[in-house]
């Protein structure tokens, strides 16, 4: 029986880090399908990758900037991880996970050592190349999409700068909005977030949201949207409103952004009297808000 191959999925940009990686794996007796030098020639490359992908006994993800960037990664990852693949990732710069891989160990080769490459060939060497995984548990799909949700949005920002104070903090406004809003709807891939709306007026508003901005995640707060609904059609509220938020930031805001969405870095709370003033200026806005705007069903 002829032995499963392992399915690189990789930017092109990194082909050659890659063919590098793949060697030192045929050097240990493993397979690999590399990239377009495996295609047939007169095949259709998108529906012999799609086989490539089904075929593999396990897949490795050299995982980068220009991987993260790469369409083409995300989807053989994805179906990789729908086929219930053994699916390894191969780690070569900082750039953050995407959010279907936080959940998962990866191998560090950002600064490659002859054991870190011999950990990752004894980890293959344990995988079941023959075999689709166990069916994953529905909290373990929720975990591993590619969409942002409370299993793996604050796994994310983990993963950023200040990562376990932003994470805290992030979670704390979360639990805030879960107990005091109407709903929180997430959003966003490269850049996931989260918002916290009430449901009044015409269509609901976002009063805030959280944002995992890859260089600094951020707390903004809705004034541009915010400004449709009393008291805060009214700009000198708004104005009030965001002369309330300069306490948080070291340079205050420009007049101008009390018709946009000012944000603040969530690092700004890692103080717990900073993160509560916060909580009771939000909680103000709400109270504000809800007493002078009817109320509306959520959308179906």
């Amino acid at each position: 029986m002829t032995q499963p191959y392992i399915f690189m999925s990789h930017s092109s940009k990194d082909r050659e880090f890659t063919h590098h990686l793949a060697e030192r794996l045929q050097k240990a007796s493993f397979r690999c399908w590399v990239d377009l030098a495996d295609i047939p020639d007169g095949s259709t490359w998108p529906r012999e990758i799609e086989k490539g992908v089904t075929d593999c006994g396990a897949m490795i993800v050299v995982m980068s900037k220009d991987a993260r960037e790469s369409e083409w990664v995300e989807r053989e990852t994805l179906l990789a991880m729908e086929l219930r693949k053994p699916l390894f990732i191969a780690r070569i710069d900082d750039a953050p996970l995407p959010l279907h891989l936080i959940n998962r160990q990866y191998t560090d080769l950002r600064k490659p050592t002859e054991a870190v490459y011999k950990k990752l060939i004894a980890a293959l060497g344990k995988a079941p190349l023959t075999e689709p995984l166990p069916e994953p548990k529905p909290r373990e799909e929720q975990k591993n999409s590619p969409k942002p949700n409370p299993l793996n949005f604050f796994k994310y920002v983990e993963q950023l700068p200040n990562g376990a104070d932003n994470a805290r903090i992030a979670r704390t406004l979360f639990e805030w909005a879960q107990a005091n809003s109407d709903s929180i709807t997430f959003s966003g891939r490269s850049e996931p977030a989260f918002q916290a709306n009430l449901w009044i007026g015409a269509g609901g508003v976002s009063v805030f949201a959280v944002r995992a901005y890859a260089k600094q995640p951020a707390v903004e707060v809705s004034l541009q949207y915010l400004m449709n609904f009393p008291p805060y059609d009214d700009r000198a509220k708004r104005l009030h409103l965001l002369d309330s938020l300069n306490q948080f930031v070291s340079q205050p805001f420009d007049g101008d952004r009390a018709d946009r969405r000012p944000n603040i870095p969530l690092t700004a709370f890692a103080e717990e009297p900073a993160l509560q003033a916060f909580i009771d200026l939000i909680a103000g806005v709400v109270a504000a808000l809800r007493a002078t705007s009817p109320e509306t069903p959520p959308p179906q």
